[in-house]
């Protein structure tokens, strides 16, 4: 298991791991976290599965014991963050932040203007 599983993470060490440790995990935040932003903590467990007889989703013990909710799929993240250094030359944390923000409220990524 990576250092970085179950562990508290700013936005700037999400964005630094891996593609290939953040495709095997989702990422959670705490509960009622409306956006994100430089402060933010969020962490790194197993997917979300799925009860085959009832659909019930199941939660890592990790998630539910610190009042966790899932945010986003490893991979949506490693498309967020391919996807803002493919429209500016030196991302900055607040742009990976404003297009992850924009992609869980609209479901697309952020268009920066360059």
């Amino acid at each position: 298991m990576s250092k970085f599983i179950r562990e508290p993470l700013k936005i700037e060490e999400l964005v630094a791991i891996d593609h290939k440790i953040l495709e095997a995990y989702d990422l959670y935040v705490k509960k009622n976290t409306d956006f994100l932003d430089l402060q933010t903590i969020v962490y790194l467990d197993e997917a979300v599965a799925v009860d085959d007889e009832t659909d019930e989703e199941i939660y890592p013990e990790f998630v539910i014991m610190n009042d966790l909710e899932w945010y986003f799929s490893g991979q949506v993240i490693i498309d967020i963050i391919d996807n803002t250094k493919y429209q500016l030359k030196n991302p900055s944390v607040q742009d990976y932040i404003t297009n992850l923000n924009n992609y869980s409220e609209h479901d697309c990524f952020y268009t920066f203007n360059e």
